[in-house]
């Protein structure tokens, strides 16, 4: 018997032999829990990836006139409902590290698919990580096996976008700078920028305007949910 890390409930869960030997096998979630996370399908922006009839989303229209020569395309696996903020809540904010395994399976098979691309977590500031103990960007990653490089760094700590209204989101200031190193290792790749919820875009762009004074040919992005 397995117990859920989300409800606490146990149930049946059918193990291989190999799967005795990982960490994995001990951090599934039920599968009435996981139910309840919805994929996103069907039409959808392409530069937010939210569900849409339209190419680009208004709010896309209006990211692209800041940002005129980015070609916009982001893509995320779930939307933010009720069950998603949930998780995070548990494994973001009160730190249950064993949740990273959650979506393994998904994150494998996404980046498995973008193998001429060069992931890149956002990263937390040193006082974020210092607290919280881990990034949970690269958390979800290492346990879908994913190769990324750490290329950024968060100059400061900011309030938690969690905290923040959709103006306040919007009004914070850049806190992504990149290494001499960094550039090198950007330059003529093709760059996935990975964070783990895509709310309001600004995030991801400030992220984007630290990524490219390394010259990369192109970047898109990429989020667990939106």
């Amino acid at each position: 018997m397995s117990k859920c890390l989300l409800c606490s409930k146990e149930w049946k869960n059918q193990f291989s032999i190999k799967s005795l030997f990982f960490e994995e096998q001990k951090t599934i979630v039920c599968p009435s829990c996981f139910q309840k996370f919805e994929r996103i399908e069907g039409s959808r922006c392409i530069g937010c990836g939210r569900e849409s009839k339209e190419s680009y989303c208004e709010e896309c229209r209006q990211w692209h006139e800041i940002y005129p020569e980015y070609s916009f395309h982001h893509e995320a696996l779930f939307k933010y409902n009720e069950a998603m903020h949930e998780w995070f809540k548990k494994y973001k904010f009160l730190g249950d590290y064993r949740l990273r395994f959650t979506f393994s399976k998904e994150i494998e098979s996404y980046f498995k698919e973008q193998k001429e691309w060069l992931a890149v977590p956002l990263p937390l500031s040193n006082g974020r990580m210092e607290s919280r103990g881990f990034n949970q960007v690269t958390g979800f990653l290492q346990a879908g096996h994913v190769d990324y490089s750490e290329l950024l760094v968060k100059s400061q700590d900011t309030t938690p976008q969690s905290e923040k209204n959709r103006q306040a989101r919007l009004a914070q200031k850049q806190t992504f700078t990149i290494t001499d190193e960094a550039k090198l290792k950007i330059e003529g790749r093709k760059i996935l920028l990975v964070d783990d919820v895509y709310t309001t875009g600004r995030t991801i762009f400030h992220a984007y305007e630290a990524i490219k004074l390394g010259n990369p040919e192109c970047v898109k992005t990429f989020s667990l949910a939106r």
